[in-house]
């Protein structure tokens, strides 16, 4: 709500913002283990799809505030660590090269060799965030960096129209994001590039998305047959704009972020727990359910499967409905984290706010999804007919709707098909050539029907 009075944009965008920064914070911290589903990381994806204007960026600067600070606390103290490497590095390089010069035999050479130990390792490069990655960018930002990152954009249309969701790459981008959701080992071996297994990365992301950019992902069959869109957490707000009259700012919001602030601050400099065998490999300690949490999370578990059956209430969105008491396990542990950084325990508090919000996510698929089930054609009609009706004059002349309507119909070969697609329905009525509008003679004009 500190969110909303800074910006005014929607609730629930602002709301998204926030969780997805948590979820940013908290992933490398707990997994959470699930009754009969195992241990889970507290991975999230967010998509928030919200028209220009809605102050998407202003949001995201502000939710993300803690998380850039901490990035450049990182930059600094590697450009320390940096100079640190490099020494040990020249160092490292000049011991081996006299261990080879080392005379005697193989034996000898060897244990000379030895002697020098391992090459140093390079320091983590310090961005956590990224926006627009490839799946082998964002792959070798996971090996390079710390074993946790974030794709966080408020302009979502550079990474789905970019090179990571093109044609060619949106099946490997969907499949990396599936397993960084899922916790598993990202194993890969190329000619070119060598052998590449990293376990014990985690990876969160949040993309704001208008809606035309959001139709494309929604509309493929590739990312709802891959699991893709299972894995995600959708939220399309109503807009604010129109309302967003000036006020002053709400002196109380100032202590809400700064708490806000500093909780993220705190979970992103905690520690992190790491495999002995493997220290940039994350191995998080595990969360259990109180035992009410664990009664609460099974009926909304069941009440899910049984809304998944044929003709059940989720049947039309399986795969998401098939994850959705995963879905609300993650974001409990999740709110719990972000309350108590030490917490071992998600208690009934916790679990019956993430069934909440998990019923929320599920009632924004259900409407998205038959929103998705319609021709952009058909949309882009209703869109022209909302802004017809919302007109002083029912009656139009051609220029004046690709000039004026909706954005999509900035030209007269898209204007004229909406407008014939609203014909042909009943909604206007085609008047004759050459009919007077604003003092004009006008070959093609339609009078809106009442």
């Amino acid at each position: 709500m500190a969110l909303h009075h800074r910006t005014q944009a929607p609730v629930a965008m602002c709301a998204q913002s926030a969780l997805a920064a948590a979820t940013l914070a908290v992933q490398a911290q707990r997994n959470v283990e699930l009754p009969g589903g195992g241990c889970k990381p507290l991975t999230g994806f967010h998509v928030t799809i919200a028209d220009s204007g809605e102050r998407k960026s202003s949001v995201d600067r502000i939710a993300l505030a803690p998380v850039l600070r901490v990035e450049e606390e990182w930059r600094q103290d590697s450009e320390r660590d940096r100079l640190s490497y490099i020494n040990a590095k020249a160092a490292w390089d000049t011991g081996r090269d006299r261990a080879r010069r080392t005379k005697g035999d193989v034996a000898t050479i060897r244990a000379a060799l030895d002697a020098v130990g391992p090459e140093p390792k390079a320091p983590p490069h310090p961005m956590l965030l990224v926006a627009d990655p490839t799946p082998e960018a964002l792959t070798l930002h996971l090996a390079l960096g710390r074993p946790m990152a974030g794709v966080f954009t408020a302009e979502g249309g550079l990474l789905i129209g970019g090179a990571a969701f093109n044609d060619e790459a949106k099946m490997r981008t969907a499949a990396l994001f599936n397993t960084l959701w899922d916790g598993d080992a990202i194993r890969r071996l190329r000619v070119g590039t060598g052998e590449m297994f990293l376990p014990g990365r985690r990876c969160s992301a949040h993309l704001m998305l208008q809606p035309i950019v959001a139709e494309a992902l929604l509309a493929d069959p590739l990312f709802e047959g891959i699991g893709f869109l299972a894995r995600t957490l959708i939220a399309a707000p109503s807009s604010t704009a129109g309302t967003r009259l000036y006020r002053e700012p709400n002196g109380g919001d100032d202590a809400i972020l700064a708490d806000y602030n500093a909780r993220l601050t705190h979970l992103l400099k905690r520690q992190f727990i790491t495999r002995p065998d493997m220290p940039d490999a994350l191995d998080p300690p595990v969360m259990r359910l109180h035992p009410e949490a664990k009664v609460a999370w099974i009926a909304f578990h069941d009440l899910c499967e049984q809304a998944i059956a044929l003709n059940g209430g989720l049947s039309t969105v399986r795969p998401f409905g098939a994850k959705l008491a995963e879905h609300a396990g993650r974001l409990a542990a999740i709110l719990t984290l972000y309350d108590n950084p030490d917490a071992m325990e998600v208690p009934l508090v916790a679990m019956q706010c993430g069934v909440t919000l998990a019923t929320y996510y599920a009632n924004e698929m259900l409407r998205l999804h038959g929103g998705a089930s319609i021709s952009r054609e058909l949309r882009i009609a209703q869109r022209l007919l909302t802004w017809w009706q919302s007109q002083r004059d029912p009656i139009l002349h051609l220029a004046m709707i690709y000039q004026f309507g909706p954005v999509e119909l900035r030209d007269a070969k898209s204007a004229r098909a909406a407008t014939k697609i609203l014909e042909e329905s009943g909604w206007v009525q085609r008047l004759p050539p050459n009919t007077i509008v604003d003092g004009k003679a006008h070959k093609e004009v339609w009078r809106l029907v009442p």
